[in-house]
């Protein structure tokens, strides 16, 4: 209709493709908007079916629609947020500023982005990070457009990818001649460079398959500059699904040595990102967290203020059956500790064995189901190894189905994340929420779990099951419920109901809830459709 207000909402996940929790968190939100008469773009880097994706996910994403976005860093993703009414930025650890009219952050964990870093390495952002960020922003003539990936590099030096037509911007200015080494680095061909002005082409070159450099003259202006550089592009192998160009290193103002500071920025770029810097999460209308757990390390670690929005749980996919087998069920990905929060089914495989070679669990055996990537096998060996000779399946990257069919006829659910770990100085080896114990539970699975994080939340201590503090409880906690049949069921029944404050239904009403308290669905007059 002719006048008619229509509201265009972007969601941004750049790991739409491993279709996780995280992405059904997001997609639902997307359902949702889209269920309301929004306009709604499913925003990632790497192309998907929306058809899979709503499979895999159990959504309907049918009414929205997928935008491919080449991944140019952050910066840019800011600059695409700007084109809808609302943003909704459901990728984790990113740091987009939001630039759209209303805006919303889905935050998974506010894990801080050098985690994973050394004491020494962190040391060095704190030290050495200003010098070398100080340094880039301020003796550099020259900024980056669109058309670019982020920097990325080896061992000795750091380049940057055009994506076929990148974009170099300069203040007004005299004529300045610039220095770079032109490369493709990876691909078996060479490339011609054509770079122009707004006047017409400025020079050619030929980005042959090794760096080597080149020299350029700015023409001078007495308004803002830009070169335009233009070249054909290839596709890398493996999963980069990129389209590359040429690659630009060692840029700098011909004529100038490469200072120390400038030195360090080229060769380590982890220091030029701020650990400290938080001021994306300013720029959002709302924080979302997906448990209380997060909300306090948002507070703690951000200074910010942020709603709760627990994940939707798919319970429609798992019917409890009134027989259940005495099986031990436990689900997540196969990682080893060190690797965020690893859910330690090498540690839950240690357990079992000792309450079988204890003989107090006769007839009962465990079965651990999880993804795998391909880095992550030696762990999967050591886990498979530890459970040789127990009554113990193991079922790497197994079907849904399969999954879906334990969690409707196991007994009993256990859950180990954190396990070992310091909460104070690592918050995020926790379970941030807990979706999976929630599957479990509306499949009738009584859970027996670590009692931390996101699990407090979802599991009513001796209501719903029981939450265990070290191998001590998890063991009596776990003979308790498997040799009571009475208690078992009583258990199983509340956990049943328990998960239904967890439904998509109940995701609805709460984010219906927030969209309401937040204006987010408020439409811009300014703004109406043809």
């Amino acid at each position: 209709m002719a006048g008619e207000v229509i509201l265009r909402a972007a969601v941004y996940n750049r790991f739409w493709h491993s279709m996780g929790g995280g992405e059904r968190h997001s997609g639902m939100v997307a359902q949702r908007l889209a269920a309301g008469g929004v306009e709604v773009d499913l925003i990632g880097h790497s192309d998907v079916s929306i058809s899979d994706l709503s499979a895999r996910l159990a959504l309907d994403l049918s009414a929205t629609t997928l935008r491919i976005v080449p991944d140019r860093g952050e910066d840019h993703m800011s600059e695409v947020s700007a084109e809808y009414d609302l943003f909704i930025n459901g990728t984790y650890m990113s740091r987009v500023h939001a630039q759209s009219a209303r805006s919303a952050y889905l935050c998974y964990f506010p894990t801080p982005f050098d985690h994973e870093l050394t004491a020494a390495h962190r040391m060095a952002i704190r030290y050495v990070g200003p010098l070398a960020r100080g340094y880039e922003h301020t003796h550099t003539p020259y900024h980056f457009g669109k058309g670019w990936y982020p920097p990325e590099g080896g061992r000795r030096r750091r380049w940057t990818w055009s994506n076929g037509h990148g974009v170099l911007r300069f203040a007004p200015g005299p004529e300045l001649e610039l220095a770079a080494d032109f490369g493709r680095p990876g691909c078996n061909e060479p490339a011609q460079v054509c770079i122009t002005t707004e006047s017409g082409e400025l020079a050619r070159i030929t980005a042959a398959t090794t760096f080597a450099p080149h020299r350029l003259i700015v023409p001078a202006s007495e308004g803002p500059r830009e070169l335009h550089f233009a070249s054909d592009t290839f596709s890398p192998r493996g999963s980069d699904e990129r389209q590359l160009g040429f690659a630009l290193s060692r840029l700098r103002e011909a004529g100038t040595s490469l200072d120390p500071r400038r030195f360090v920025a080229n060769r380590f770029p982890w220091l030029l990102r701020n650990p400290r810097d938080l001021s994306f999460a300013e720029t959002y209308t709302v924080i979302l967290a997906n448990s209380a757990y997060t909300q306090s390390w948002i507070k703690t670690l951000w200074s910010a203020e942020s709603e709760i929005l627990f994940p939707p749980i798919d319970i429609d996919g798992v019917t409890p059956r009134a027989q259940r087998d005495q099986v031990i069920l436990t689900t997540g990905r196969f990682f080893a500790p060190g690797h965020g929060h690893s859910k330690r089914q090498l540690e839950m495989v240690q357990m079992f064995a000792e309450l079988v070679r204890g003989g107090q669990l006769p007839g009962w055996k465990l079965v651990v189901v999880g993804g795998c990537e391909e880095k992550q096998r030696p762990y999967l060996e050591q886990v498979t190894t530890a459970a040789a000779g127990l009554p113990v399946e193991i079922h790497a990257n197994a079907p849904r189905e399969l999954l879906e069919s334990l969690m409707s006829s196991a007994a009993i659910f256990w859950s180990a994340t954190g396990y070992g770990e310091d909460t104070d100085k690592r918050p995020w080896t926790n379970e941030h929420f807990g979706m999976t114990t929630a599957e479990a539970m509306a499949g009738g699975c009584v859970p027996v779990v670590i009692d931390r994080a996101g699990q407090r939340e979802i599991v009513r201590d001796g209501i719903d099951g029981f939450r265990w503090a070290d191998a001590q409880q998890l063991r009596i906690r776990t003979i308790q419920v498997a040799t009571d049949d009475s208690l078992r069921a009583r258990l199983a029944g509340s956990a049943i109901a328990r998960a239904a404050d967890f439904s998509d239904e109940a995701f609805a009403r709460r984010w219906q809830t927030i969209a309401d308290t937040h204006d987010l669905l408020k439409t811009d007059p300014a703004r109406r459709s043809n």
